[in-house]
């Protein structure tokens, strides 16, 4: 009977560690969610679908593997389209001043803390300096 339930408990552990993807952009709370259970900063990411700087980021920004990979180390991204009624709520509240905006958050004290931002769009190479310098800020991405 032990070895019944072993075997049938294995594939849920691993469907539960596959989900575990830092890699993926999150919505908003699960994102605030996995980040404060493995301390981990959260960029929230506002973008627009009629944002040309969006595009930018997206194509020739994010999408870079150097950039990917210090996204899936370091952080956890929560991806917010301004289009929609949450968007728009979360974009006042943070006083997102258009697309594409980032907004690092880190959790500290039982609350979250904003210690960076930035608004537009930038090179890879910017773009990588200033992740590196904001994680440093937030104190949370260990070297």
């Amino acid at each position: 009977m032990k070895a019944y339930q072993v075997l049938l408990t294995l594939p849920l552990l691993a469907m539960a560690l596959a989900a575990l993807d830092f890699g993926r952009w999150y919505p908003y709370d699960a994102a605030l969610s996995l980040g404060q259970a493995h301390g981990r900063m959260v960029m929230v990411y506002f973008h627009s679908p009629h944002c040309p700087y969006c595009d930018q980021m997206n194509t020739f920004v994010l999408s870079d593997p150097q950039v990917s990979r210090l996204l899936e180390e370091r952080f956890v991204v929560a991806s917010v389209g301004t289009e929609t009624q949450e968007g728009q709520d979360l974009a006042r509240r943070y006083r997102v001043p258009g697309t594409p905006s980032f907004v690092f958050l880190v959790f500290r004290k039982g609350t979250w803390e904003e210690v960076g931002r930035f608004f537009g769009s930038r090179s890879r190479a910017q773009f990588l300096q200033e992740l590196r310098q904001i994680c440093a800020k937030g104190g949370v991405c260990g070297e």
